[in-house]
């Protein structure tokens, strides 16, 4: 099982729009990142790198103890404790299997605002650090090896958008086309004032096969493929926010139901940055903010056969 849902390519390119104007009141967080060297989930027994892929999200947070309340009461994940040589750290867990990271960082002025930070899988760390320079990148954090995880780096791309690039040391998880669960990781959007350039950017950096989002205005929305799987889309960030606005990726949880989740962030502290609203082929989303302020998706996937028509 993926941490990441796989679906097919049809379905997959469905969601193309989703995030484009809807995001009307996400705002990138500071150019800051935390330590992120944690210990490694799961892994297939037989090493299988599949570059591209997001393997992982990890949340940096000030407040171990409220995150695991909001996102165990929210989501239904429990979780599992790793003991690890600075700070806290835990793995959230879904049926029996680690869906995420959560690492405390009491002092978030050192790290940054509170956020999800998506790992990609890249063949050579060190050489994607190097080439994410050269096109315009910035290294928040050097190739580093993490005992039982492999090799890591932070970057952020030309516009600010975080990310870390990871070659596991055991390899990534076959992916896995069953419908996802509650509580899972269903999709990856990168939201950017350039995607034309942002696309570029990434296909250099992972290798991605790069294709113009159905229906969208020409050089507005992009799809990431690799392995002839849609990872992600990239979509221009939405009209109201500031010129200059930092690019962000924005990770969806699969949830049963997206407006009595929503409902229960606001119950439990958190806010709804974008009202639960329809998409194609019967897809819901909404947009959260835990009690510190970090932004995730949610979204009810059906993964029908007809397009349908965007709304």
């Amino acid at each position: 099982m993926s941490l990441f849902r796989t679906h097919t390519r049809k379905s997959r390119r469905s969601l193309a729009l989703l995030l484009g104007t809807a995001l009307s009141f996400v705002v990138a967080p500071q150019l800051h990142a935390a330590d992120v060297s944690t210990p490694a989930t799961n892994a297939p027994a037989k090493e299988q790198i599949l570059p591209g892929k997001i393997v992982y999200a990890q949340l940096t947070t000030p407040d171990l103890d409220k995150a695991k309340t909001f996102y165990g009461s929210l989501l239904g994940w429990t979780f599992k404790d790793v003991t690890v040589s600075k700070g806290r750290y835990t793995q959230a867990i879904v049926n029996g299997r680690p869906v995420a990271g959560l690492v405390e960082r009491p002092n978030m002025v050192a790290h940054g605002d509170p956020l999800w930070l998506p790992f990609i899988s890249v063949q050579d760390v060190k050489a994607a650090a190097s080439a994410a320079k050269v096109w315009g990148g910035h290294i928040l954090f050097k190739p580093q090896n993490v005992i039982g995880r492999g090799d890591e780096s932070v970057i952020s791309d030309p516009q600010g958008g975080l990310f870390a690039a990871l070659r596991s040391a055991t390899g990534d998880i076959p992916d896995d086309t069953t419908p996802p669960q509650q509580g899972e990781w269903v999709w990856n959007a990168l939201l950017t004032s350039k995607p034309y350039e942002a696309a570029g950017f990434y296909q250099k950096l992972f290798g991605y096969q790069v294709e113009a989002a159905p229906d969208a205005k020409r050089g507005s929305a992009y799809l990431l493929e690799s392995q002839s799987i849609t990872r992600a889309t990239i979509n221009p960030l939405p009209p109201r926010l500031p010129d200059g606005a930092h690019a962000r990726w924005m990770n969806f949880v699969q949830v049963d139901n997206v407006g009595a989740t929503a409902q229960k962030a606001v119950e439990l502290g958190g806010k709804v940055l974008v009202q639960p609203h329809p998409d194609r082929q019967d897809t819901i989303i909404a947009v959260l903010a835990d009690p510190t302020g970090a932004a995730f998706g949610v979204m009810e996937w059906h993964d029908s056969t007809g397009t349908g028509d965007a709304k």
